[in-house]
């Protein structure tokens, strides 16, 4: 997979005559079409993907995805988000990607590569084979051409300018061969030269590239955008010309002829679009509809399946990013005592039914039961949350709110942009008890992301996925804390996190760098820069049963977003599921959790 990895919720009731109805309109998803046996690439070369199921999986027919809130962009290097990632992973490729079950590379544009014997040098060949959806071939150019749009000063793409200002220029021999030198020793240089991408330099070369967010007309991936709606509905359509097919490691995946994404923030409505029929899967992150509305007549009957997922996907974290650039939050006691009145067993026992377990650690999966033993578990705690307050300054005047030394009232506000306010105003609400006035102020999902962009807000929740090969600079180094749309959203800078981060970057081996992320860890708890909430343990998804997919759903490593790379449609089930819908028949109940 090219792409990792991640926001809050709702509920309502549906009638029968609507399930029933809904019912009677999924049943005519078309298979037609659909070749008997598996495509054969008999030139086809290289490794294959040990997830991918190529005797099995055949190319036809199509999908219909749940695609949230319509990002602002799909160009990924500026507006980076999970959807717009999973899109643009199908558009555009990198030179290399992690392998799916091992960490190792595997060649996508590249074909070979060579590492010098000092580690700060890579020699790259690419694919010869390699096509532009034009018909012109990729070249060396186009990879040092997307070093020289990232880099650009002028361009919106700080995220992707950390890494890369870690590498030269590449310098190009000729249309296939370049090299790529780093410029300081990191362990990450290689991965980074190899995770460069082929930009069409042809088409794109005068182009303004902040004002590319939806075309993208000449793409080298599998699949190209065949129709856009603004808040709609995106459509990809397969590409019978993807010079991809020739590498085995390809076989087996991007089988659905059309990918359509319909894009819904509310999940309840998202989940009677799924009983409707327009939507094929829908993953659930929720927990009150996943224990309360998932046992509708479709999934009792075997039309439709509920999975739990528990693989190794390297866990994230979520919580309330603190503005650290604002003087409410320089002292470490107000931070702490945000956090002990965030009463989450509460939450997670009333809103979530016990689904999910508290967070304690910015890396979960770094640790045994994903708990950090060196670092507190706040729970609720209001009189504890007072006497902080009391130590860092703070009383409460006669009108009962929190003031500071200054007699200004203690204020906060939630940027957010979700619908389900449940835990958030749970919050306000306990805040409001010890006299701090919070507001909750609700914006478009757009205006949330360039709000925090601009650093413009307290609070807001946001949730973090991770990555096999973690790499904090990003996310905590204190030069990226004042960019524009960093991912260091609390403007964190601290000297001790700067040196733990200096100090991996040099490390090979990954079980010492993941001991020094485990200290970076503990410190990141004592400065408390998120109110963490909570995480789970498996992801869950319902799905119509008629498609076929690997044996762990999603792979080794990955969640929904393995759907349009290694699920088919699978034309002997569809049958089965349409006659059984015709003839109130129930289907075997496979079992629900797949490990």
């Amino acid at each position: 997979m090219r792409h990792t990895h991640v926001l809050p919720f709702a509920i309502i009731l549906l009638a029968t005559f609507l399930t029933l109805s809904c019912e009677k309109q999924a049943q005519t998803k078309p298979s037609a079409g659909c070749p008997d046996t598996p495509p054969v690439y008999e030139n086809a070369t290289g490794e294959f993907d040990p997830i991918a199921v190529p005797n099995e999986a055949v190319p036809c027919g199509e999908i219909s995805l749940w695609g949230a809130a319509m990002p602002r962009s799909l160009n990924m290097w500026q507006d980076y988000n999970s959807f717009s990632v999973s899109v643009i992973s199908m558009l555009f490729e990198p030179l290399a990607e992690l392998h799916a079950t091992e960490n190792r590379p595997v060649g996508v544009l590249a074909s070979s590569w060579e590492i010098s014997p000092d580690g700060m040098s890579y020699s790259f060949e690419i694919d010869s084979r390699a096509k532009w959806s034009d018909g012109k071939p990729v070249t060396a150019y186009d990879v040092q051409f997307y070093y020289d749009v990232i880099m650009d000063p002028k361009n919106l793409t700080p995220i992707f300018k950390v890494g890369l200002s870690r590498l030269e220029r590449p310098e190009v021999q000729d249309s296939l061969h370049f090299t790529v030198k780093a410029i300081d020793p990191h362990w990450g240089n290689f991965w980074e030269a190899a995770g460069m991408v082929a930009f069409p330099k042809h088409i794109w070369e005068n182009a303004d590239f902040n004002s590319i967010r939806f075309e993208f007309p000449v793409i080298s991936g599998p699949y190209e955008i065949k129709q856009m709606k603004i808040d709609r509905s995106l459509e990809l359509a397969r590409r019978a010309d993807w010079w991809g097919r020739q590498k085995n490691y390809n076989a087996g995946k991007y089988n659905f002829n059309k990918i359509t994404y319909r894009f819904m923030e509310d999940r309840n409505k998202a989940l009677e679009a799924l009983k409707k029929g327009d939507f094929d899967a829908y993953p659930i992150y929720t927990s009150s509809i996943w224990i309360n509305q998932t046992d509708f007549d479709a999934v009792k009957k075997g039309y439709v399946l509920k999975n739990r997922v528990f693989n190794q996907e390297p866990k994230g974290f979520q919580g309330f990013a603190l503005n650290l650039r604002r003087d409410k939050f320089n002292d470490v006691r107000v931070r702490k005592a945000l956090s002990l009145l965030l009463d989450r067993e509460l939450m997670n026992e009333k809103f979530m039914f016990n689904q999910y377990f508290l967070l304690n650690t910015y890396y979960p999966s770094l640790w045994e039961g994903n708990r950090n033993p060196n670092a507190p578990l706040y729970l609720y705690a209001p009189d504890s949350a007072r006497k902080l307050f009391e130590e860092a300054g703070y009383t409460v005047n006669a009108q009962g709110k929190l003031t500071g030394k200054d007699g200004k009232q203690f204020e906060l506000t939630f940027l957010n942009h979700a619908e389900d306010v449940r835990h958030t105003t749970k919050f306000q609400e306990d805040l409001k008890a010890v006299g701090i006035e919070a507001k909750i102020e609700t914006v478009s999902l757009s205006t949330f992301r360039q709000r925090i962009d601009e650093a413009n807000f307290d609070l807001c929740w946001i949730a973090w996925g991770a990555g096999r090969l973690s790499d904090p600079e990003a996310s905590w180094h204190s030069k990226t804390a004042n960019d524009r749309g960093t991912n260091n959203v609390p403007g964190l800078q601290d000297s001790i996190i700067d040196s733990l981060i200096e100090a991996q970057k040099t490390e090979q081996d990954l079980n010492i760098r993941n001991e020094i992320l485990k200290k970076l860890d503990i410190r990141l708890t004592e400065i408390i820069p998120y109110i963490l909430l909570w995480q789970s343990e498996n992801n869950k998804i319902l799905h119509w049963n008629r498609f076929g997919y690997p044996k762990s759903l999603y792979g080794k490593y990955n969640r929904e977003e393995a759907i349009p790379v290694y699920w088919w449609l699978d034309p002997k089930k569809a049958a089965i599921l349409q006659a059984a819908q015709k003839n109130g028949e129930i289907l075997p109940i496979p079992e629900e959790d797949v490990i």
